[in-house]
């Protein structure tokens, strides 16, 4: 049997908490109910950019897949700008 692996996520995300002290952080995708538990980096520079921000702000987030089920997953860029039309 294979297994699909989810395909990697981009849009705009609520920071539902604080970076923790083993770098995950929770985000939820603006506009629904569906949340995504970061649990690594693409580099440094991207968890001091995610952990500088506030709980309940929205940014704009590339995420790839860190496990097949796509329980976890790996912030791979903030992109630049603020999302339009959608508040903390």
């Amino acid at each position: 049997m294979s297994t699909v692996k989810p395909s990697n996520s981009e849009g705009t995300f609520v920071i539902e908490s604080a970076v923790r002290d083993d770098g995950s952080v929770t985000v939820r995708e603006a506009g629904t109910t569906a949340t995504h538990h970061v649990v690594d980096y693409a580099d440094s520079l991207v968890r001091e950019k995610l952990a500088a921000r506030p709980v309940g702000t929205t940014v704009r987030l590339a995420l790839a897949p860190a496990d097949s089920a796509g329980k976890e997953w790996i912030a791979t860029r903030i992109k630049p700008g603020a999302p339009l039309g959608l508040g903390p």
